[in-house]
């Protein structure tokens, strides 16, 4: 059973996490910091949706039932050893980042059933100068791969039913972590090249075509390597987005407008090797991916 909490990275996610937990009574919920963070965290509250939730950071403590590390991927190498006085061989580890390379560089520490693949979607949370605002709280996906992370997902639900946190089983993990992918890889890289909100890809607007075009691109390399990626996952993702607030700014966008490196080598930087080792071309992701690269040099 599933009662001690940690998050790791105090960021969009992160905070939506540790607000949502705390408003629906779970209060053994710690966020884990180095010195630094938690000096600076403790001096500067963050705003959430216009309150300031009690967060309790921690750099040292005993062991926890679940982490879930909501860093960036610059920040996940120091994130997989800030939880380590916090794992034990019940400890469960969700990386909630983008992508689908976290879970295994956190498997090559704690093992295999321990970290169990997860996705975080449909969320609009925003941060941007030590504030963060939401309206829709999205829902978490996961999944078992092998029978013996089969307790730890039964675990998992339980959990977030208990504390009323949208989530949902997935028979497929991979192929849901593709498909976020492919959301990912033009959503956020589309909005961050040009500058601008959700808006700027929904329906009868500039760079919706553009958006489209880099989700096909990934469709062809994940269909290539075996991933079942349809045209309809596409038409989902385009719903989706329509539904969002214009202004609203996916993760990359925040990034590029608060001048941090993004996620890049989480996206583009992920698919294009893949896609020249299967003979396959990628002129747009390509594109984007120097767009963005060249607004990361003033930084």
């Amino acid at each position: 059973m599933i009662q001690k909490v940690g998050i790791v990275g105090r960021g969009a996610i992160g905070a939506l996490y540790g607000t949502l937990l705390l408003e629906h009574g779970c209060h053994d919920v710690v966020f884990i910091v180095d010195s630094d963070r938690k000096k600076r965290y403790e001096q500067q509250p963050l705003e959430v949706n216009g309150e300031f939730p009690d967060f309790q950071y921690v750099t040292s403590g005993e062991s926890l039932d679940l982490i879930m590390i909501c860093t960036k991927y610059a920040g996940l190498s120091a994130a997989i050893q800030e939880i380590a006085p916090f794992v034990n061989q019940d400890t469960i580890i969700l990386s909630c980042l983008n992508g689908i390379r976290s879970e295994e560089e956190c498997r090559k520490v704690y093992g295999e059933d321990a970290v169990i693949r997860c996705i975080v979607q449909g969320m609009d949370s925003t941060y941007l100068n030590h504030a963060v605002d939401y309206s829709h709280v999205g829902e978490i996906l996961f999944g078992s791969e092998t029978p013996q992370q089969r307790s730890k997902v039964e675990d998992l639900k339980q959990f977030f039913s208990r504390y009323s946190i949208p989530y949902r089983e997935c028979e497929d993990i991979v192929r849901e972590q593709w498909n976020k992918l492919m959301l990912n890889c033009g959503i956020n890289q589309v909005c961050a090249a040009h500058q601008v909100g959700y808006g700027g890809c929904q329906d009868h607007q500039p760079y919706q075509a553009e958006f489209v075009a880099a989700m096909k691109e990934v469709q062809t390399v994940a269909n290539a390597k075996g991933i079942s990626l349809t045209d309809q996952d596409i038409q989902d993702w385009i719903q989706l987005v329509n539904s969002l607030r214009p202004e609203g700014l996916p993760s990359m966008a925040q990034d590029i407008l608060a001048h941090r490196k993004t996620e890049l080598p989480l996206f583009s930087l992920t698919i294009i090797p893949m896609a020249k080792e299967l003979s396959i071309h990628t002129p747009v992701l390509e594109k984007l991916c120097s767009q963005i690269l060249e607004l990361e040099k003033n930084f």
